[in-house]
């Protein structure tokens, strides 16, 4: 019967330590499988805030874009109906006062100044640019109000989240 208790006692210690052994292992398992859950949520968080921020971005430009379409063509019509006399194309100028001691002439064809087919083409080419330029400067404040602010907005909420937990 003496014999009997040491090995009863090694069979309980051998048992224990493989139990040990084995837990040690399950609880870092259960760790790692712990952060690799979390950090799959913390990537489906960022593809969600990702796609959301694409779709928002292609609403813009859809928007934006919609907009420049149909200011261009308002330019493309009023250039052509100044060019069939529907419309007059108006320049505020001025010009140097005459001296009072020249007489004073006249016009025997009285037709109205107009500007030159150049000056008409560059104001036409000028106005396509200031909008499109315009579009460009709306586009580009909407996606910091949208996009980049809305962003950090959301950053600041997570991070006071995570600051009470």
């Amino acid at each position: 019967m003496r014999w009997q208790f040491p090995i009863v006692a090694g069979l309980i210690v051998s048992v224990l330590g493989v139990t040990l052994y084995y837990r040690t292992l399950y609880y870092d398992a259960e760790k790692a499988r712990k952060i690799a859950v979390s950090d799959r949520e913390k990537q489906q968080v960022a593809f969600e805030q990702l796609s959301h921020q694409m779709q928002t971005i292609s609403a813009l430009d859809t928007q934006h874009t919609k907009a420049l379409e149909h200011d261009k063509k308002l330019i493309t019509q009023l250039e052509r109906d100044v060019a069939t006399s529907r419309r007059r194309l108006q320049v505020n100028a001025t010009c140097p006062a005459m001296p009072t001691g020249s007489p004073a002439s006249s016009l025997d064809d009285a037709t109205r100044s107009r500007p030159t087919d150049a000056a008409q083409r560059n104001y036409f080419t000028l106005r396509r640019r200031i909008e499109i330029a315009e579009e460009q400067i709306n586009g580009l404040q909407d996606y910091v109000q949208h996009v980049c602010l809305a962003a950090i907005s959301k950053d600041l909420k997570r991070n006071k989240l995570n600051e009470r937990k």
